[in-house]
């Protein structure tokens, strides 16, 4: 290997850490982190109008951080996934679908009633106990903001954005109080 493609291989992994690291929260039991991208964009505060909110729901024992993404971009999206830092995803329904097809996403079906929210049912992949393959299995994978009271008294609840929880969640049951909270 010529000394021009090691250093270009050294930048692009240079550059891959730089994104791994600036994503995502301390992913720690005491936080909980959300991450936001709208297909439409969404407004430039809106991340701290959310975070606020939540925080004063949550209480001061829950350290939330709310990390919402003005731009659409794709490869970031990749990036928030793999990265596994995020506790609750905020996406649109397309993302959610496409993540959940490859068992991205856990199911809220024990939580969440899915006959009120019949547009965050459908299939997605669940792992299995016996075996590391996933079935494809309908159950209630994701809530509509425009149905959560936070989003609708912030004034920004557009039709097509969901939330999930994605199946790294540093701790699910942390992951479920907040999105009740966010139904309050």
């Amino acid at each position: 290997m010529n000394g021009k493609w090691k250093g270009s291989l050294v930048a692009a992994l240079l550059l891959l850490v730089t994104l791994l690291a600036g994503c995502g929260g301390d992913n720690n039991e005491n936080t909980v982190t959300v991450f936001m991208m709208d297909k439409a964009g969404s407004p430039g505060s809106i991340g701290d109008t959310m975070q606020k909110s939540l925080q004063d729901k949550l209480g001061p024992d829950l350290k939330v951080e709310f990390n919402a993404m003005g731009i659409y971009n794709i490869q970031k999206l990749m990036v928030e996934y793999a990265a596994g830092m995020n506790d609750i995803m905020v996406l649109s329904k397309e993302d959610v679908l496409n993540y959940g097809k490859n068992g991205a996403n856990l199911p809220l079906d024990k939580y969440f009633s899915a006959a009120d929210y019949p547009e965050g049912v459908f299939e997605g992949g669940v792992e299995q106990a016996d075996s590391s393959d996933l079935k494809q299995e309908e159950h209630l994978y994701a809530i509509p903001v425009s149905k959560l009271k936070m989003f609708q008294d912030s004034g920004y609840a557009p039709e097509g954005l969901f939330v999930t929880v994605p199946v790294s969640t540093g701790n699910f049951e942390q992951s479920i109080s907040a999105i009740k909270a966010m139904m309050e």
